[in-house]
């Protein structure tokens, strides 16, 4: 900053001419009597020059504060010759309130004695006021949601409440672990898990249904969103999760799937089609093959046709189950074809090294459909 002790005064004219122009400024005596104030301070106070000048600067205030032994110390501070710098709450005419982000500079005669204090402030109240809403907002979500948030590499920051307490952790359980905590081993070993941190770390929300492990190993569904939060040059610096509990919705999900029956039916001469639709799981998978080896007993069946492409989620327990389907046919001596198998599920099953044997598996029902016909001897007129 320039020395202004070797400034000439037409020079230190023109500097307080730019601040005029660009700042609120309002001097005051050594007792807080108000001096001057520019057209700046003015208009956002709402007053003329002639209602402020002479008057003190508590009309400017709180009468409460205005009062106090706080307000009585500021000014003796002040009139010691030090200076003052914060966001002020302040009220102009008629009680409307602001905030200013202003410093109070005591100004010195040639000795180094106070004689009065200037006062340079910008009003930021419609920022204060935007910065309140947003911590409002912030606040009413915590209370309602469970938020945790995350390095970009999946590593715990910090995680709220509600979140804690669906998991069952304390937040030294959890903070610095990573992610992969709250997963299926079997899933955080996948490309596809990998994949999932590195388009997060790209800045790329994503959000669904995402089923979790709680400390215990209980299953835990939540309805979720994970959120890139961007630096101020826009690069990605942090994931914020927020999440709601689902789990008594998904179970009682899964129940009306169980409850309602897995047709099992006879599509041609010695062929059998079970299209699963919906979550599977232990209870499911039981019901699924006690009537697909009935089916296969009674109608002496020799191929299954096992269609997964409406399955809810495919993870390590939901393959194995399927898996475990299809190997009882084979046991009963008819030939197995699973459907619907997509790239993520293909990379399931690959990554937990199931032993298929003689269980076939097609992308497509239509080429299974085909296979399956044709091994029984007849023609499939497919589109």
């Amino acid at each position: 900053m320039a020395d202004t002790s070797t400034m000439s005064s037409e020079q230190l004219g023109a500097i307080h001419q730019a601040l005029d122009k660009v700042q609120a400024i309002i001097e005051f005596d050594l007792d807080g009597t108000v001096v001057s104030a520019n057209e700046n301070f003015l208009d956002i106070f709402g007053y003329r020059a002639d209602e402020v000048v002479g008057k003190h600067h508590r009309i400017f205030c709180d009468p409460a504060y205005a009062e106090s032994e706080e307000y009585a110390e500021f000014w003796r501070k002040l009139g010691r010759g030090e200076s003052h710098a914060a966001e002020f709450k302040r009220l102009g005419k008629g009680g409307k309130q602001i905030w200013l982000q202003a410093s109070y500079n005591p100004v010195l005669d040639k000795q180094g004695r106070p004689i009065r204090v200037v006062k340079f402030a910008t009003d930021v109240t419609d920022a204060k006021l935007l910065t309140a809403e947003f911590e409002g907002k912030v606040a009413a979500i915590d209370r309602a949601q469970a938020v945790i948030e995350f390095e970009l590499d999946g590593t715990v920051i910090t995680a709220n409440d509600n979140f804690l307490r669906i998991f069952g952790y304390s937040l030294d359980d959890v903070v610095g672990k990573h992610h992969r905590i709250f997963c299926d081993p079997g899933y955080s070993e996948t490309p596809a898990y990998h994949e999932f941190w590195q388009k997060l770390g790209r800045g790329e929300y994503d959000a669904g249904e995402f089923k979790r492990l709680a400390k215990d190993g209980t299953e835990i569904w939540l309805q979720a969103s994970y959120n890139p939060i961007f630096d101020l040059n826009g690069k990605p610096r942090k994931i914020v999760k927020f999440a709601a509990d689902i789990t008594d919705e998904v179970q009682k999900r899964s129940l009306a799937l169980l409850e309602m029956s897995t047709p099992v039916t006879k599509i041609w001469d010695g062929v059998l089609f079970a299209p699963i639709v919906g979550i599977v799981d232990s209870k499911r998978s039981v019901d699924i093959m006690d009537k697909a080896l009935s089916s296969i007993a009674d109608t002496r069946a020799r191929t299954l046709l096992l269609d997964i492409g409406g399955v809810a989620v495919v993870d390590t327990a939901v393959a194995n189950h399927l898996i475990k389907i299809a190997k009882a046919a084979v046991l009963m001596g008819c030939k197995t074809i699973i459907s619907g198998i997509s790239p993520s599920i293909a990379q399931t099953i690959a990554e937990l090294g199931i032993e298929l044997g003689a269980i076939q598996t097609t992308s497509t029902i239509e080429t299974a459909l085909r296979d399956s016909i044709a091994s029984a001897g007849g023609k499939f007129e497919g589109a």
